[in-house]
């Protein structure tokens, strides 16, 4: 094989890892939309924060506005500041723009939701060592 040949070769294969990488982007941008989608066509007032969170997975940001409301934001059109991260990058970090559904919660029902425009907040960070299965409510949490 010439040197032209592996120039080539890693040439190819330099531009199928870069399409990958994009395509995972594009992956994760469809499947929020359509999990944000899904949702606003079937959630329903009374709904349980753990049956939400069985149907829908963790939110990307959880608010506590007082007492007994909590505020849940999954992701829909994460990243929408950001163009390299809207294609190559797979979830929403912090400080990224994008548009959220938030679901609101009173006593642990589920009372609205809504769609709203979000930063991810930086995440904050504790010293510790936990053992076992990591806690589900653990999301950024404000």
């Amino acid at each position: 094989m010439t040197i032209n040949a592996v120039k080539t070769q890693l040439r190819l294969l330099v531009c199928l890892l870069a399409g990958l990488a994009a395509a995972c982007g594009a992956a994760y941008q469809a499947s929020t939309q359509i999990r944000s989608h899904r949702m606003l066509e079937s959630l329903k007032a009374g709904q349980t924060m753990p049956e939400i969170r069985q149907e829908y997975g963790q939110p990307d940001i959880i608010t506590d506005q007082d007492q007994n409301t909590e505020i849940w934001s999954y992701a829909s059109r994460p990243n929408s500041n950001d163009i390299a991260a809207t294609l190559l990058y797979t979830a929403a970090k912090e400080g990224d723009s994008g548009e959220f559904l938030d679901l609101r919660f009173v006593d642990g029902k589920l009372v609205s939701w809504s769609k709203q425009q979000h930063t991810m907040p930086s995440k904050r960070h504790s010293f510790g060592i936990g053992f076992g299965a990591p806690n589900p409510h653990d999301a950024t949490h404000f």
